[in-house]
């Protein structure tokens, strides 16, 4: 059955490419909610807009290396800052226990139902509401997804925060964005504490191809090797390992090796 919340969204079943599978989602119709304009109340008493109404790019990308790299049966993913949830629907298909944490209950309620829906034999997601800035999420993860949620500075210091609390040993952390500038500073800030391996996707968005700028970091160098193996190479500049696919793996306090400062 619909969850009730999602009945107050004009609906779309939507079916993105995910590696050599479909995600089949019911999305609501992210065009219609915004010309509607009932966020905008919230907008002006500080919030953001509803930007989880929309598939971003980066979310898409994660999801496709989750696919296409490491074995994520029975392992903890936790999709942060999740919206839809697209990266962490792709990780619960490969088995993955996935929980998906938002500040917004209507995404958390859309990535929820869309997970049991479509992994009915699976273990349910977990859903928790979350301000970042204020509380921590409970547990400890192997993977971490953060898929362009370093838009805002003031966003970096919570995320780093978090990823200290939630990290399990030898977890990864695998950040998407499309090479923005204010992402490029939190991604700094991550290869001063972790080493990362870098490389680059592309995804295409209505008449755009997005490039998309993929890091995956870890305290466990070991950890990142099935990771960097579905990665392509930054083409911005980076030293990629001659006869793979992968961008080379830089030790924590390391300058990095995507293109950093290359633009949206």
């Amino acid at each position: 059955l619909l969850d009730p919340r999602l009945r107050r969204y004009r609906l779309r079943r939507l079916r993105l490419p995910a590696g050599a599978t479909w995600l089949d989602l019911v999305v609501p119709d992210g065009q219609q909610w915004m010309r509607a304009g009932r966020w905008v109340g919230a907008a002006a008493r500080g919030e953001e807009p509803p930007y989880w109404v929309e598939i971003w790019p980066a979310s898409l990308a994660v999801a496709r290396l989750l696919l296409r790299g490491p074995p994520l049966a029975g392992r903890r993913v936790l999709d942060l800052g999740c919206g839809l949830g697209v990266a962490g629907l792709a990780a619960a298909g490969a088995g993955a226990q996935v929980t998906f944490a938002d500040r917004q209950a209507d995404a958390l309620a859309f990535a929820g139902w869309n997970g049991r829906r479509l992994h009915p034999e699976g273990q349910p997601p977990r859903c928790v509401l979350l301000d970042w800035n204020r509380a921590a999420v409970e547990g400890r993860h192997d993977v971490v997804v953060l898929a362009d949620v370093t838009y805002r500075t003031v966003h970096h210091r919570p995320l780093l925060r978090q990823l200290s609390g939630c990290l399990a040993a030898g977890g990864v952390v695998v950040h998407a964005d499309p090479f923005r500038g204010e992402s490029g500073a939190f991604l700094a800030a991550l290869r001063a504490m972790l080493a990362t391996v870098e490389g680059e996707a592309t995804v295409c968005s209505g008449d755009r191809r997005v490039r998309i700028r993929l890091v995956c970091a870890s305290a466990d160098r070991g950890a990142l090797l099935p990771f960097g193996a579905g990665l392509s190479p930054s083409s911005g500049g980076g030293r990629a390992r001659a006869g793979s696919g992968v961008s080379s793996v830089c030790s924590p306090g390391s300058n990095g090796t995507a293109a950093g400062g290359a633009g949206r």
